[in-house]
């Protein structure tokens, strides 16, 4: 049986300056709490802005602290949607997405464990 505080989870974790280079980020800014089939659940601390990335099944974000702006693709468009503290955000499988943030954020995440991919251009 596991029982966390995320908002002491989060108090655990550095924030990541994503517009500042860094070598220690998986160490510091981001754990995994535990397995959930295969699904890793954990928490990330960042600010500003994230590369795109996919994944191949739906996500799960819950905004522990701070705010973020989820940035979609779809059919050509972006599409936006602002969480706040308390938020959950839905992303689908296979859409391409991004964040941004003007302060620190952390979130609770629920993410397959395989198949992410990054990149820093904006996808088609």
């Amino acid at each position: 049986m596991f029982h966390y505080n995320l908002e002491q989870v989060a108090a655990t974790l550095s924030v990541l300056h994503l517009n500042q280079q860094t070598d220690d980020f998986a160490a510091k800014s981001m754990t995994t709490l535990f397995a959930f089939g295969q699904h890793n659940i954990g928490m990330v601390r960042f600010e500003g802005s994230t590369p795109w990335e996919e994944h191949p099944h739906d996500e799960f974000l819950l905004v522990v602290e701070g705010q973020t702006t989820v940035v979609l693709k779809k059919d050509g468009e972006e599409l936006t949607l602002v969480g706040k503290k308390g938020d959950v955000l839905f992303v689908p499988g296979g859409a391409w997405h991004r964040q941004d943030t003007q302060g620190p954020v952390a979130l609770l995440y629920i993410t397959d464990k395989s198949g992410t991919q990054h990149t820093a251009k904006t996808p088609a």
